[in-house]
């Protein structure tokens, strides 16, 4: 008995320092402000950004908005995390949080970071007027909104000791709203060091439950008479499936494309399913001591909530969540009361079965109060199942061990497959990493001229004209279209037209200095987007692509005439444009008046 406790005492720190990755701060956020000192930033772990934060119902305001109205008076403030239906009255509609984060002057250019799981349906997190994260599509209403289930990590540089953080969330679909997860601040070696050891573990802990279950049901295979192992596999299998749901990041890495709703029903579905198996587990363990209608009552039960599930909405089948938990713990209770009565009668490992379902059952009950928001908490039922799968895996082997002699090197197999797996997490990660980067990359990149393409240039074109209208410093665009360009693919066939673009993008490209880019806008037409230079730099650059391109005497094929470029150019140093499209709109029609007036121009307008 005594080596039994030592293996419950290893697991059983593995999970206190699982736990102890998230640190509770010193600090919290009072009337929309949060001060932090050099202190906060020398802990071990991130700053949650918990506490009092200014909330505007039913409005979607930008940082100057907020600003502008606590100017003219003070504001409600609302806790973060925590949920609308406890201080509003309702779970529906969607609002704006407000918090600002003076940060220690040591901390001015340094990168920081900010990561927070979902708020259950969508929302958008903005730094300084700059959105740097977003999940799903916040909007007004049901039909405007698109609820999304996913974790977000990003970094950010602050230019000032001030960091105001502006939270748009809306929901129309869960039956819990608002802010109802943490959001972490800190350097990015912190918030990399925290996402990295709980990522960790998390697939650890993933695939070593998935490796037990496997090995539970590959016993059955050859043992069809042992029906628990069968129960105890799939329950294994069940709580990998729950756990990559509660943990999107694997799941958007593998089904990117998964609805919200379908990852939420699963996750209901998965607390179901378990519930039912480990109902038949115990019933085929202790047939004698667990009743038949008990046992059958259940399975309806589970069975019933799992269709309700798949045929209704969130809204509709979230609240029959609350009414089974509370039917699930009876069952727990019965269970262990089931574990009472067959220690007493003196059944095999039943003492330390007992043992086992204790300590699950209270990590069980602590997911249950975190979920329905009654407890402030972290969840522990992944570490407790993975203790209660040890146990119940030493368990099964002692009792089953003389019926097969293959359960030793089976048992051999997987420790060393979790001796290894640390790292080929890290191999695997690095890997993930580098094939993310390299995809990001090409999504970015004209696959033909090899210069930025037009998703590049939209992107990035709204980012210069905000940092040009809030700077208030010139940012010029020139639209750039190759003249004759059908002539010359009727001439020479569409594989020279090609090159001719390959040629001329890199030819403007070996012009362009540090702070421009040219992106393929689209077709023969190029874009230019020249910051800080003043509208008579903007035209002196081009003249010059344009004497650049005429000099390169690129044949049309007939009359000596030679293919030539076409301009338009503009710049907000000559108009107050309150839109970049209005500026890009002013090049485009700079490009068509050249093109009108002869081609082989350079037009302002």
């Amino acid at each position: 008995m005594k080596k039994c406790f030592l293996l419950l005492l290893i697991p059983f720190l593995f999970i206190l320092s699982s736990c102890s990755n998230e640190t509770v701060p010193p600090v919290t956020a009072q009337n929309g402000k949060l001060n932090l000192t050099i202190e906060d930033f020398a802990s071990s772990g991130p700053v949650q950004l918990n506490g009092e934060w200014k909330f505007f119902w039913q409005e979607l305001l930008s940082e100057n908005e907020i600003k502008k109205r606590l100017i003219e008076r003070d504001y409600a403030n609302l806790l973060v995390p925590s949920d609308w239906e406890n201080t509003l009255g309702t779970s529906l509609g969607y609002g704006t949080y407000y918090l600002k984060v003076t940060i220690p002057e040591e901390k001015v250019g340094n990168t920081l970071a900010l990561t927070t799981t979902n708020q259950n349906t969508s929302y958008t997190l903005l730094v300084n007027g700059v959105r740097v994260a977003s999940n799903g599509f916040v909007g007004t209403s049901a039909k405007t909104s698109e609820p999304e289930y996913s974790n977000q990590l990003v970094y950010f540089t602050p230019r000032n000791r001030e960091l105001n953080i502006v939270l748009h969330v809306a929901n129309f679909d869960h039956p819990v709203g608002g802010a109802t997860k943490p959001i972490f601040l800190g350097t990015s070696e912190q918030i990399s060091k925290t996402n990295s050891t709980t990522l960790a573990y998390t697939m650890f802990s993933i695939g070593a439950i998935l490796v037990m279950g496997i090995y539970e049901l590959i016993i059955f295979f050859f043992r069809r008479k042992e029906i628990v192992f069968f129960y105890f596999g799939l329950i294994s299998i069940l709580i990998s499936i729950y756990t990559m749901v509660k943990s999107p990041f694997y799941l958007n890495k593998i089904f990117p494309s998964m609805e919200w709703i379908w990852v939420y029903r699963i996750e209901i579905i998965c607390i179901y399913l378990l519930f039912l198996f480990y109902l038949l587990f115990i019933k085929a363990m202790y047939p004698k001591e667990m009743k038949k209608i008990p046992t059958l009552v259940g399975i309806i039960i589970a069975f019933c909530s799992i269709i309700f599930t798949l045929i209704e909405q969130p809204l509709v089948f979230r609240p029959l969540l609350d009414l089974i938990f509370k039917i699930i713990i009876l069952y727990v209770l019965y269970g262990l009361y089931v574990l009472i009565v067959a220690y007493k009668r003196k059944r095999p490992t039943a003492r330390v079965n007992l043992i086992a379902n204790l300590v699950y059952f209270v990590t069980v009950l602590n997911d249950v109060l975190l979920t329905l928001n009654w407890i402030v908490s972290i969840p522990l039922s992944t570490s407790g199942f993975f203790l209660y799968v040890l146990i119940q895996s030493f368990n099964l082997s002692k009792d089953y061990a003389r019926k097969f002699e293959e359960a030793e090197r089976l048992s051999s197999d997987l420790q060393v497959l979790n001796s290894s797996l640390d790292e080929k997490i890290k191999a695997r990660t690095e890997e993930l990493k580098q094939k993310n980067d390299e995809l990001k990359r090409l999504t970015l990149i004209d696959g033909l001229t090899g210069i930025y393409n037009r998703r590049y240039f939209d992107e990035y074109m709204s980012k210069y004209f905000e940092e040009s209208f809030k700077n208030n410093s010139p940012l010029s665009i020139l639209m750039i279209d190759v003249d004759n360009f059908k002539v010359y693919n009727d001439n020479y066939g569409h594989v020279a037209g090609d090159e001719l673009l390959i040629k001329s993008s890199q030819l403007i490209k070996e012009m362009c200095p540090e702070d421009t880019f040219v992106a393929r806008y689209g077709g023969e037409e190029f874009a230019v987007v020249l910051t800080n230079s003043s509208i008579q730099n903007a035209l002196n650059f081009a003249e010059d692509i344009r004497l650049l391109i005429e000099e390169q005497k690129f044949s049309l094929g007939k009359d000596n005439s030679y293919v030539t470029v076409s301009i338009g150019a503009s710049s907000t140093e000559q108009h107050a444009f309150k839109k970049k499209d209005e500026l890009i709109d002013r090049a485009d029609k700079a490009l068509y008046q050249s093109k009108k007036n002869g081609k082989n121009r350079v037009t302002l307008l």
